[in-house]
């Protein structure tokens, strides 16, 4: 009896639309406020329902952090956010929830934004 492959895409559950061989991006419900998060694994989670523009941009955005995180500039937990703005500066710890997390103001979402 023959028998249909599954898309990798289908199978592993990554947007075929917008995932490169090195960064896979998957939808998910997010919430109302977030629209992507890069994580330290090189994934990027995108809101379901963002017009291909909003992810375009989305995932440009999130790129940036992940280059932060490969140049070991940024880093996250559960509590805090960690930051170096280059090699001679200090690493800073900031609480998670003392920030309001996607604002410009903060450092490295500025260079994000920027690119």
């Amino acid at each position: 009896m023959p028998f249909k492959l599954k898309d990798k895409s289908t199978l592993f559950g990554y947007d075929k639309q917008t995932s490169t061989f090195d960064t896979p991006v998957f939808e998910k419900d997010l919430g109302d406020q977030v629209m992507a998060e890069a994580n330290r694994d090189g994934t990027i989670f995108i809101n379901k329902g963002l017009s291909p523009k909003q992810k375009e941009d989305a995932i440009e955005h999130e790129k940036v952090h992940l280059n932060q995180m490969h140049q070991n500039r940024l880093d996250y937990n559960e509590n805090e956010v960690i930051w170096k703005r280059d090699t001679k500066s200090p690493m800073k710890v900031y609480k998670r929830q003392e920030l309001s997390e996607g604002n410009a103001n903060l450092e490295w979402e500025n260079e994000a934004y920027k690119s």
